[in-house]
């Protein structure tokens, strides 16, 4: 059982507590919030505690948690005032620049979602739009996102989609990804014939089947042909 110690400043600390040995629950009740709203949590000592609710692994949500843990003490402590140890101001210091360049990854990885094709086909966001929430002109965000598809990614953009499929996304620069397409009824490639050595013939996704030809040329423009016919 953790419990909150007025006395130690914003640290937790570890204390025993005896369960019941019937119901397997804590025989006393160390302390208990005095009020709750939704992941809030208010306690009777003054402190305010919020839980964060995420799915993913320690190697990314957890990390960014625990980071953003460190910079939420660095700045009691900033406003408390009051001496800070040489080894905790660097631990201060080090997590918070990790949890900026964590946090450059994931607005960028945000920028490119937004400029990539929606459901209808369109960027989800204009760059005005995109500019207005960040703060900047869009002009400089445009600038940004050129910079980026053309290989200029975040640091830890790779942490950022690790196992996900936008972690091939990017990877080298280049042009938006396309969207999905659907896929056609009517779709031709041209294929070995297995009856007839030497020759080729066009087959379609729906299951016709054109004449077999000596040339692939010829069995590609049979194929089209049969896509393109409306009545097919």
């Amino acid at each position: 059982m953790t419990t909150y110690s007025p006395h130690s400043g914003t640290q937790w600390k570890i204390e025993q507590v005896e369960l019941d040995p019937e119901t397997r629950t804590p025989a006393r009740t160390v302390m208990e919030p005095r009020e709750l709203d939704g992941p809030t949590a208010f306690w009777p000592d003054g402190t305010t505690s919020y839980v964060l609710h995420f799915k993913g692994g320690q190697a990314t949500s957890w990390t960014v948690a625990d980071e953003t843990d460190t910079a939420l003490r660095a700045l009691e402590d900033l406003r408390r005032g009051g001496e800070i140890a040489p080894g905790l101001l660097r631990k201060y210091l080090f997590d918070v620049r990790q949890l900026e360049t964590r946090i450059t990854a994931l607005k960028e990885e945000l920028l490119l979602l937004a400029r990539e094709p929606g459901p209808i086909g369109r960027a989800r966001l204009s760059f005005r739009d995109i500019g207005a929430e960040l703060g900047q002109h869009h002009s400089t965000v445009a600038e940004r996102h050129q910079r980026i598809l053309d290989g200029d990614t975040a640091r830890w953009r790779g942490w950022l989609t690790q196992n996900t499929e936008r972690a091939a996304m990017y990877s080298n620069g280049g042009e938006l990804p396309r969207p999905p397409q659907p896929e056609r009824e009517h779709e031709t490639n041209v294929y070995d014939s297995q009856e007839e050595e030497g020759k080729v013939l066009a087959l379609c996704r729906c299951g016709w089947s054109g004449p077999t030809a000596t040339n692939i040329v010829i069995a590609a423009r049979q194929g089209k042909a049969h896509e393109d016919d409306p009545n097919a």
